[in-house]
């Protein structure tokens, strides 16, 4: 279905209603898929998906959901279901939708037509990483290539309406070799030309490798570089930390820090809406309001909260157009790069640990921001400058505020990361931070 046509139906059902305001968001998206293991193709896939998401507010009375079911008489009853479901709801602060209509177009210079369709490409792509994984040094590997495209039409009660879409490849490739050692390597791009499966499967096998002889370490605090990879995972949590419902709902450790040091002055957080080569975002927010360019944290101070149009009015604010039909988020978030390089990085430890990947990342106190996680897939411990063995068996821990304020180095060149462990697209360097906690990981 024309996806300007469904929200007109949800929107016409929602006014025949006498709604005080009412939001459609109609998105559909196209993914193509090749999994492999064990070195050899195991499925190639095709998924195509429509979905519509509706809110509606009545009386200081919300309720948002969302369907599958799309026929013309199924959109009219499930508006009218929701709206019934409304009576038995208690009335709740309610800030209504602008009055000011606002239209929006589809970028299309940052959509790339060549990942629309990829299921001829696929097996070569997995194939070139495969074959870089083993050469350098995996024994086997397995992993899943994602491509596709998401467009998303909106229209509410006061006119507002657009449309955008959005492309995006990604590549998560795991290589193993003797003694359960293995490596991990990522891509992630918005364009075909920006996908490299080579330098990710080289990744993964050289880790696999280099695990091969890995023990544990011994307990204490270290110098530790995080790749990409790993400082994506918890950049992702400092920026949803900045999330104003998250700071009114008790569960932020930057509540009460506005203007205040929150990270070491080298360290930037921005949130994009829509960026060039970013793989996530659109033009507008679930509210209709226009997305752009949000300072998180600028020179290590924390400069604003992300604001939906209800967290704005109690914060005499302004939405940020992060608005979720829930609360707000970030689209796209960049960490401001440095000038050092990796191996630059490294000469700079004295004893130190490389952790390249990680997962399992877990908070013992959201309020305080203390959490722990778990590295894999490549870890490598630095004494005087140079890398002397692996290391596996250890879990991190650490407060983010107080890891993010010891940042001592950030390196120029920096990937876009988006994986299982990392759900916001992020545009992340190398980041070199003092004083971390290792633990063994058991007993």
């Amino acid at each position: 279905m024309d996806l300007d046509g469904l929200t007109q139906q949800a929107i016409a059902a929602a006014e025949a209603l006498r709604v005080d305001d009412a939001v459609a968001l109609g998105a559909r998206s196209a993914d193509s898929m090749i999994r492999f293991a064990n070195d050899s193709v195991t499925l190639v896939s095709r998924v195509e998906e429509a979905e519509l998401s509706v809110y509606l507010a009545k009386d200081r009375r919300r309720a948002i959901a969302s369907t599958s079911n799309l026929s013309p008489s199924a959109v009219k009853k499930f508006v009218r279901d929701l709206f019934s479901s409304m009576k038995g709801l208690p009335q709740s602060e309610y800030v209504p939708l602008p009055e000011k209509a606002a239209k929006y177009s589809p970028r299309g210079a940052w959509h790339d037509r060549k990942l629309e369709d990829l299921d001829e490409e696929l097996p070569g792509l997995a194939g070139a990483a495969i074959d870089s994984a083993r050469t350098a040094g995996g024994k086997r590997s397995a992993g899943v290539i994602s491509a596709g495209k998401v467009d998303v039409s909106i229209l509410t009660t006061t006119g507002t309406r657009g449309s955008d879409s959005r492309t995006a490849i990604t590549l998560n490739i795991r290589s193993f070799g003797e003694n359960e050692a293995s490596g991990h390597g990522l891509s992630c791009s918005s364009t075909l030309s920006g996908f490299d499966p080579v330098t990710a499967g080289r990744r993964a096998g050289e880790g696999a490798r280099g695990m091969e002889q890995a023990s544990e370490p011994e307990a204490g605090r270290y110098e530790v570089l995080l790749s990409p990879t790993v400082a994506s995972n918890l950049v992702e949590s400092v920026a949803g930390a900045a999330s104003a419902f998250s700071v009114d709902a008790g569960t932020s450790y930057l509540a009460e820090k506005l203007g205040k040091k929150v990270a070491s002055p080298s360290f930037n957080l921005t949130d994009h809406g829509a960026v060039k080569g970013g793989l996530g975002g659109r033009a507008f927010d679930d509210e209709g309001t226009s997305t752009g360019t949000n300072r998180i944290i600028e020179g290590g101070v924390l400069r604003g909260y992300l604001h939906n149009l209800t967290t704005a009015k109690k914060w005499k604010s302004k939405s940020t157009g992060s608005a979720g039909f829930v609360s707000p988020h970030p689209w796209n978030l960049e960490v401001g790069k440095g000038d050092a390089t990796y191996d630059e990085m490294v000469k700079e430890m004295k004893r130190g640990i490389v952790l390249t990947s990680n997962w399992y990342t877990r908070f013992k106190n959201y309020r305080t921001g203390e959490f722990s996680t778990v590295p894999r897939d490549g870890a490598y411990l630095v004494e005087n400058g140079r890398i002397s063995k692996s290391l596996k068996g250890m879990r991190a821990g650490d407060a983010l505020e107080r890891l993010f304020s010891s940042v001592r180095l950030l390196s120029k060149e920096r990937e876009w990361i988006q994986w299982w462990e990392v759900e916001t697209p992020t545009l992340c360097p190398w980041v070199l931070v003092d004083g971390v906690s290792i633990t063994r990981a058991y007993g």
